[in-house]
């Protein structure tokens, strides 16, 4: 339970006892003939208490007086209604008296009135709901209530007049304790009071004086205790004489015994109350003059402090005036000394004389004057130092962890002694054994501090304030003469700047009359100064800009006082130039132009080379088509115009189809004479409305900006792709290419150039897939598509070093004596999650990417470690096909990895045929039949696959060391009801025939491509109507029963 709680709970109960007591005491004073106490002590108690504790103890005095009152026989309901009474009594008698005056109401007379008419009105409330009650309850008659109500109410009233003032009084003790001499007169004012009343009140005479007139003794009485001891004597006397009235009077002893109780009781009362009145305003009158007596002493101490401070102020202010006087003398002198020293010191011994007298007016051992040694501002540069009268070497002194580094960021700083350990890193200090520092910031007249001027002593430094000023006024004199040295600097260099400039310098007046020129000036126009001056600028107007123009060159000086641009001007020769020109308008204090100075440049050798920039920036050197970041530009551009506008534009990606291994076979100057090549023809297809880049490497991009219909778009890209299909004449080979071409269309595929440019070079991947030579519309697709190409690239290098790829074999026939004479190896996927993935979608990326270098390799490594193997296992006649991709080709270890499979497995090098493409041949055909012959070179067989669907020349193809000509599937579909396929198959039939080639057909299903190619005298068939690629497993059962067939 909470300590506070505990306290309240104690208080209450205290409260409560204390209540019922003073109730016992009333009761106790009653007079038993009419049964009615004088004074009511409760009345007091309850007022005072609530004073000091505050209104929340009501439950207190509520509790006390039920207590007293069903103690007296009463009923429960009398005794609560009686209670209530009480309580509100309090309760109203506080409330008036905190609202009309405090809580220590005997400090003035008008809080003293108000607390005797609180009590007054307040303890009507208790004597009428206390009456009421009885009457209520039938406990008196009517008649009798007037005469209990009153004196119910002056009891009340007087046990508030007598009990209350004592408890507030002595509720708390004297702050200052009774002297000697006044517990001496209060001992005698006590024994007096009790002496006096024990006459008055007691049951004998003195000297048969009447007991009326020594009643009239007691009041010099109460004024004495009130006049002498304030409240604490007041209440206490009131308090004595209140009891022995009382107690008298209920003996039958005193002035107030009447014929009836009742006019005793009045009488009594009257007494009482009238002494109380009497006393508590006599103690508020003596409490005022005492406030005013206490204020009266405290203004005398005031005013006494005042004058005890001035005097000490006009003392203080003697002995000050008096050592300024000294000061300003010891300043005069030190001033005159310094003047006479600086006016007799010429520009070379300035400094020097200057840390002379310094250090001769402090009595210091070193003086030194010091400047920014850096722009860094880290350390100072002497440019004067004294030591012991003379004159020592300059030096340079690091400003970090010293008192100078200090110096300039205050301004000043005095230290009198022991410096050294205050600023224990600066080395110089400790090493000169420096004891007392002065130092103040040079500080030129905008406020940037030039420098510092230092007194150094190894004793301990003395320093008066007109020493101080000395050292600050000092400083300002050298401060100037630094600032009036360097602005002469500043001039003599720009007098320098000016002459030796190589940019031309203009100065003209108010009126744009020339002044004066520098020689760079005329090395650039040709005038001299003669020439100009007193001239206007326009004298070398070239005409090419316009009066428009100088308006706003003119308005922007008069607004801004300042512009700069390019001009166009005429030399003297009558020549053009270039010029980069700054004209900036010179104002006076009051904003009037005094002159204008143009600064200019002579740019047209840089205009040149801008030019050159732009052209290597925006063109791509080889072709000197727009280069991408041109390109993107225009794109922009148009995206820009068409999305105000209602039409679409489209964007091509375009990529030579193996342009890479054309340039790394035949070189680069083959590569980029391709190019350039390439570049004239699709530029002549274009269109002029139409834009076209070299994007990089081997890719361009077309621009259509203005679409009516994708058939348009079509239309463009048929044209280019036609336009390779006659082989380009070099100057040292002919190369037939081809190219793959995606295309985006604005606004369907995209609405930015990054996101067109990625949809049609999504679109040409898809293009390369398709088999090359052709475009493609970008579809959503692709998108995807492509998504899947970067995971499936991604998973090709894992496949290839995880050994995931298998090969499939296809067997060949001899059509003729029905045997099997070789198979094709074709190789597979083996995904360990998509399981077996076919040729057609990943070698386009293994190509791409070039891991069809390392696939080959393991290919033509497999597929003769499987012809050894059925070679050993009876199969000796067989043949293995291999398929050479371009990259393959052109790779240089090509010939070592062949012969060394060959070797490895001690096999025969005419059983190996390796199988490329017509496209493939026809990319360089030089470099083609040389590397041809390289192969045919080892023993090896070589055949050109899917015949009839490249571009060959027939005198090309017969110097192709070649034993096999396989026809392609395309044409075999048709046969044998397609003429036009059946024509085909049989020109090649005839060609290859006539070259002495063995014709083998390729993707034979049925019975009737069978018997048309046997009818033709086709050599060997390869397809379905035969087998489909096997795995080795399987193929090998297919040699073992076909071999039984046969």
């Amino acid at each position: 339970m909470p300590k506070h709680y505990l306290k309240n709970v104690l208080t209450f109960l205290i409260l409560v006892v204390v209540y019922a007591i003073s109730a016992k005491i009333g009761l106790f004073l009653a007079f038993e003939q009419v049964n009615t106490s004088p004074v009511w002590p409760p009345t007091g108690v309850a007022i005072a208490c609530v004073l000091i504790f505050g209104f929340r103890i009501w439950p207190a005095i509520f509790l006390g007086s039920l207590w007293v009152n069903l103690d007296i026989s009463s009923s429960f309901s009398v005794a609560s209604s009686i209670a209530v009474g009480n309580t509100l009594e309090a309760i109203v008698a506080v409330y008036i008296i905190l609202h009309f005056a405090s809580a220590k109401p005997f400090s003035k007379i008008s809080e003293t009135v108000v607390f005797i008419l609180a009590l007054f009105f307040a303890t009507m409330i208790s004597a009428s709901v206390g009456v009421g009650s009885l009457y209520i309850a039938d406990i008196i008659p009517l008649k009798d209530t007037s005469l209990l109500w009153g004196t119910w109410w002056i009891g009340n009233l007087v046990g508030g007049l007598v009990v209350a003032p004592f408890i507030l009084a002595w509720a708390h003790w004297p702050k200052e304790p009774f002297t000697k001499r006044q517990s001496i007169e209060g001992i005698i004012l006590f024994l007096l009071t009790i002496s006096i009343v024990s006459i008055v009140f007691g049951p004998w005479q003195l000297l048969g004086s009447p007991e009326e007139l020594m009643f009239f003794s007691l009041l010099p009485v109460i004024a004495w205790s009130a006049l002498r001891f304030h409240h604490y004597g007041t209440t206490l006397i009131l308090m004595i004489i209140a009891t022995a009235a009382i107690v008298g009077t209920l003996h039958n002893n005193g002035p107030f015994v009447l014929e009836t109780p009742n006019e005793s009781l009045l009488t009594l009362q009257a007494y009482v109350g009238a002494a109380m009145f009497t006393a508590l305003l006599l103690m508020a009158a003596q409490e005022e003059s005492l406030r005013a007596f206490r204020a009266l002493r405290l203004s005398e101490k005031h005013l006494e402090a005042k004058v005890a401070v001035r005097t000490q102020e006009l003392e203080e202010s003697n002995e000050l005036l008096e050592k300024e006087t000294y000061q300003q003398k010891h300043l005069t002198d030190s001033l005159t000394t310094l003047l006479y020293e600086v006016d007799r010191s010429s520009d070379e011994d300035f400094f020097a004389r200057c840390t002379q007298s310094m250090a001769q007016i402090f009595k210091a051992k070193f003086a030194f004057v010091g400047v920014f040694s850096g722009d860094n501002k880290a350390s100072i540069k002497t440019l004067a130092v004294c030591s012991n009268g003379k004159q020592k070497d300059n030096f340079t002194y690091s400003l970090k962890g010293s008192p100078c580094e200090t110096v300039l960021g205050t301004g000043m700083e005095f230290i009198p002694e022991q410096v050294s350990k205050q600023y224990p890193d600066d080395d110089l200090l400790v090493e000169m054994g420096v004891e007392g520092y002065f130092g103040a910031a040079l500080v030129s007249t905008s406020g940037d501090v030039l420098g510092i001027l230092v007194i150094l002593d190894v004793k301990p430094l003395s320093v008066d304030e007109a020493l101080k000023t000395v050292l600050g006024l000092f400083s300002n004199r050298v401060s100037f003469e630094l600032q009036r040295r360097m602005d002469t600097e500043e001039l003599e260099l720009a007098a320098s700047v000016f002459k030796e400039s190589l940019e031309a310098i203009m100065i003209c007046d108010s009126q744009s009359n020339i002044i004066r020129v520098n020689p760079e000036f005329t090395n650039i126009t040709g005038y001299s100064l003669e020439e100009v001056v007193g001239k206007r600028p326009n004298l070398w107007a070239s005409g090419k800009q316009s009066k428009e123009f100088y308006q706003s060159l003119w308005d922007d000086l008069t607004n801004d006082g300042f512009w700069q641009g390019e001009l166009v001007n005429k030399r003297k020769d009558g020549t053009l130039y270039n010029s980069w020109q700054v004209i900036k308008a010179v104002k006076d204090e009051n904003g009037n132009v005094q002159q204008f100075i143009s600064i200019s440049n002579d740019i047209t050798d840089k205009k040149k080379d801008e030019e050159k920039i732009y052209q290597l920036a925006h063109y791509d050197l080889i072709t000197k088509l727009p280069n991408r970041v041109s390109f993107q530009k225009v794109l922009k551009k148009s995206i820009f115009d068409a999305a105000h506008s209602t039409h679409r534009l489209a964007v091509m990606f375009i990529d030579l189809d193996h342009f890479k291994f054309i340039n790394d076979t035949s070189g680069h100057p083959v590569g980029d004479e391709l190019l350039q090549e390439v570049a004239a023809r699709f530029k002549s297809v274009i269109g002029d409305k139409n834009t076209i880049s070299r994007f990089g490497g081997d890719e361009f991009t077309v621009m259509l900006p203005n679409i009516e219909s994708v058939e348009e778009v079509s239309d463009v890209a048929t044209r280019i792709l036609e336009s390779l299909l006659v082989p380009i004449t070099l100057s040292s080979c002919e190369i037939t290419i081809s190219a793959s071409i995606g295309i985006s269309i604005y606004p369907d595929n995209g609405q930015d150039a990054s996101t067109l440019l990625s949809c049609a070079d999504n679109a040409m991947y898809r293009a390369k897939e398709s088999g090359r030579a052709s475009f493609q519309f970008y579809t959503d697709q692709m998108q995807v598509d492509a998504q899947e190409r970067v995971a499936l690239e991604r998973e090709l290098r894992v496949a290839l070093k995880e050994s995931q790829f298998i090969l499939h074999y296809q067997p060949q026939i001899d059509i003729h004596s029905h045997s099997v004479i070789g198979m094709e190896a074709l190789i597979r996927w083996k995904h360990p999650n998509k399981g077996l993935i076919p040729p057609d979608k990943f070698i386009p990326i293994a190509e791409t990417t070039g891991l069809i270098v390392p696939i080959g390799e393991w290919v033509i490594d497999e597929a003769c470690r499987q012809l050894q193997l059925w070679s050993t296992a009876g199969f000796d006649n067989l043949t293995m096909a291999i398929n050479l991709s371009a990259r393959q080709l052109f790779q240089n270890d090509l010939l070592e990895v062949i012969e060394s499979s060959i070797h490895k497995y001690n096999i025969e090098a005419s059983k190996l045929e390796f199988e490329i493409t017509e496209s493939m041949m026809m990319l360089n055909i030089e470099e083609i039949i040389d590397t041809l012959n390289m192969i045919k070179a080892l023993g090896v067989q070589l055949s050109i696959d899917d015949f009839g669907t490249g571009y060959s020349s027939l005198s090309y193809l017969k110097r192709f060391p070649l034993n096999k000509l396989k026809i392609d599937k395309s044409f075999i579909d048709g046969l044998p009801d397609d003429k036009d396929d059946f024509a085909i198959v049989q020109s090649i039939i005839a060609i290859g025939h006539a070259l002495k080639l063995t014709v083998i057909a390729e993707g034979v299903e049925t019975i009737e491509q069978y018997e048309a190619l046997e009818n033709n005298q086709c050599n060997e068939i390869q397809g379905y109507y035969f087998s489909k690629p096997l795995a080795v497993s399987a193929a090998s059962q297919f040699l073992t029963e076909f071999s039984k067939q046969s």
